[in-house]
């Protein structure tokens, strides 16, 4: 017998991968790409965590671009390059 128990169900929730949520010093912290294609660390709190995913209580905007793959290279003000899950995923 397989059961699914739905405890609670969170509307407008922000989710992010797992990956991108880096703990430091001063607790919990995302890198988040500004408009210029430069990074910010912004502190975040977070809450649950399900299947890779977790969930942003404060810190994060909807629709923010995070950084999700090579956060020990990076320092506030560093430029970045984005690359799409799906062009990273099918390079050869």
């Amino acid at each position: 017998m397989q059961v699914t128990l739905t405890l609670s169900e969170l509307m407008n929730a922000i989710m992010v991968p797992s990956q991108a949520v880096q703990t430091g010093q001063n607790g919990q912290f995302i890198y988040v790409v500004k408009p210029d294609q430069t990074v910010e660390e912004r502190p975040v709190t977070i809450g649950i965590t399900y299947q890779g995913e977790a969930v942003v209580q404060q810190g994060l905007k909807t629709g923010e671009t995070v950084v999700t793959d090579g956060q020990l290279r990076l320092t506030p003000g560093v430029k970045v390059n984005i690359k799409s899950a799906i062009s990273s995923t099918n390079a050869p």
